[in-house]
C-alpha cells in the first residue's frame, strides 16, 4: 500500500485554507486532455469513504495542466502543454464527475478544449458544449517525493509480482508504438512506471504483490 500523507483540516477551518479565488482559463489539445483524464481515472479510488482520494486532481503548474490520482495501491501524474495565463492549485474532481467528463470527451479528436478553473468550479468547453462541475478544495496529498527518481539507482528484480488487473490498465494509456518502462529502487519498494510515446507526460507507481513460496 502506498503511504500518502493526508493532512487533517478541522471542520469550520476550511475557508482559512482556501486562498483568494483566482480564475485560470487555458486552451489545450482536445485529444491530449481526453487522454489525460482517462489515464488518471485508471488509478483513481472509487471508494467514497476515502474522500480525498476518490477522483482526479486537476490544476495548472509551470504552463502545463496536470492530473493526479491514487487509490493507495497505485499513483499516477500526467502533464500536458497548455496555452493561456494563470496557475491553479490542484483541486479534486469527484470520481463520478471525472468519469462523466471522460465520457463526454471520448469522441474528441482535433478540437481544442478550454479548461477554466475558478475557485471550486471546473468548466470544460469543447465543440460548442460546456461541461461544468463543482470540485472539492481538498489539499492534494504530498506525493512528488514518491515519484522523484533523482539520485536513485534502479535494482534488478528476480521476478515481477503485480496485480495483473492493475498492470493491464497501462495498456489503456499507452498508444501504438509506445512502451511501458518498469523500474524498482529496492526490494519490496514500489515499481516506478514510465509510459513512453504518448502526448501526455506520465509518471506512475504500482505496489508489488507479496508472493508466497
Amino acid at each position: 500500500m502506498l503511504t500518502v500523507s493526508i493532512p487533517i483540516i478541522e471542520k469550520g477551518n476550511r475557508m482559512n485554507e482556501i486562498q483568494e479565488k483566482t480564475i485560470t482559463s487555458v486552451t489545450v489539445s482536445g485529444s491530449d486532455f481526453r487522454d489525460l483524464i482517462a489515464g488518471a481515472l485508471t488509478h483513481a479510488s472509487k471508494d467514497e469513504t476515502l474522500a480525498r482520494l476518490c477522483g482526479v486532481y486537476l490544476g495548472r503548474e509551470e504552463g502545463r495542466v496536470i492530473a493526479v490520482a491514487t487509490d493507495r495501491y497505485r499513483l499516477i501524474e500526467g502533464k500536458i502543454e497548455s496555452e493561456g495565463e494563470g496557475e491553479s492549485k490542484p483541486i479534486r474532481l469527484a470520481y463520478g464527475d471525472a468519469k462523466a467528463l471522460s465520457s463526454a470527451l471520448a469522441k474528441v479528436k482535433r478540437e481544442k478544449v478550454t479548461l477554466t478553473l475558478a475557485g471550486d468550479i471546473v468548466s470544460v468547453t469543447v465543440a460548442g458544449s460546456t461541461y461544468t462541475y463543482t470540485a472539492h478544495l481538498d489539499d492534494l496529498p504530498p506525493y512528488r517525493h514518491l515519484l522523484d527518481e533523482a539520485d536513485r539507482k534502479p535494482v534488478g528484480f528476480p521476478h515481477l509480482s503485480v496485480n495483473p488487473a492493475y498492470f493491464a490498465d497501462y495498456a489503456k494509456i499507452v498508444v501504438k508504438g509506445g512502451s511501458v518502462v518498469v523500474r524498482q529502487w529496492g526490494e519490496h519498494k514500489p515499481y516506478h512506471i514510465e509510459i513512453k510515446g504518448t502526448p501526455v507526460e506520465w509518471r506512475a507507481m504500482l505496489m508489488p504483490m507479496r508472493v508466497r513460496d
